[in-house]
């Protein structure tokens, strides 16, 4: 990725109707005492991902930039190692779900790194149909960008990002990704029901811009699991700031990768590596 374009508004690609839909509740309180309320819950559908019309894994994700999912997902995944590699993406409705084909240049496929996996993938971990152990971790190669960013971007990006989630206004159930300047200014902003699958949307979504990886680093709204770290420092992200602390195995990834790594605490940002 190389010069930056001007991103997208964090919401643009957010369709009209926030994947979410009313349904009628009931409230009870301490004293047993009940009342009526409408409530708004996201979607959550299965999403098959192809690599030139061949099964690779089903996701459960919420039905939003899928483009970028698909994009994102092979991006960080290993599929391909660079955005040019990618000729196209397709999204279709299927029978009981959306189909995400991955148009890819057969001699740039790495084929060592399309790991095995069963049909299904919860929307809760990026594990899921993953076959073998030895699969599991797989970032070697320290990240190129080294991205070192200030305690009060980080902050004033923190602030800010609960007012760019179109879908957690709504909702208040899904995850958020966001691209964030060295300024701290949000850029871009992908959401969905699965953190590792709101990653994937930005991901894509930064090759489709392509935007300059070095100018900038990921806020997440969610805990700090150790594939959020494999999947950025796959694609080149040099920094990856969450609302809570890291797992030992996501540090361990991070200090492999001199990927900064942080998250936010009650008196400031906790930075648990920084290269």
């Amino acid at each position: 990725m190389s010069a930056m374009t001007k991103p997208a508004d964090p919401a643009a690609d957010t369709p009209l109707t926030l994947c979410s839909e009313a349904v009628d509740a009931t409230t009870v309180d301490g004293t047993g005492a009940q009342a009526p309320v409408t409530w708004q819950l996201p979607e959550e559908v299965p999403v098959a991902l192809l690599v030139n019309s061949a099964p690779l894994a089903v996701m459960m994700a919420t039905p939003a930039d899928l483009a970028d999912f698909g994009r994102g997902f092979a991006l960080a995944e290993g599929v391909v190692k660079h955005r040019a590699d990618i000729r196209g993406v397709l999204a279709m409705p299927v029978e009981n779900g959306l189909a995400v084909d991955i148009a890819v240049d057969e001699s740039a496929l790495e084929a060592a790194t399309i790991r095995r996996r069963s049909l299904e993938g919860r929307s809760g971990c990026g594990l899921c149909g993953v076959e073998n152990i030895a699969d599991v971790v797989r970032v070697s190669e320290p990240v190129a960008n080294a991205v070192l960013p200030e305690p009060a971007a980080i902050l004033k990006a923190a602030a800010e990002l609960p007012q760019c989630q179109a879908m957690n206004r709504l909702n208040h159930t899904v995850h958020g990704a966001a691209w964030v300047s060295l300024a701290g200014d949000i850029e871009i902003v992908r959401e969905d029901v699965g953190r590792h699958n709101a990653l994937d949307k930005l991901i894509g979504a930064l090759s489709a811009a392509d935007v300059d990886l070095a100018a900038g680093f990921v806020l997440m709204t969610s805990r700090c699991s150790f594939e959020l770290v494999q999947k950025a420092a796959t694609v080149g992200i040099g920094a990856l700031v969450t609302v809570s602390a890291p797992t030992l195995l996501a540090l361990k990834i991070a200090r492999n990768a001199k990927l900064y790594l942080a998250s936010l605490g009650e008196r400031g940002i906790v930075v648990f590596n920084s290269r």
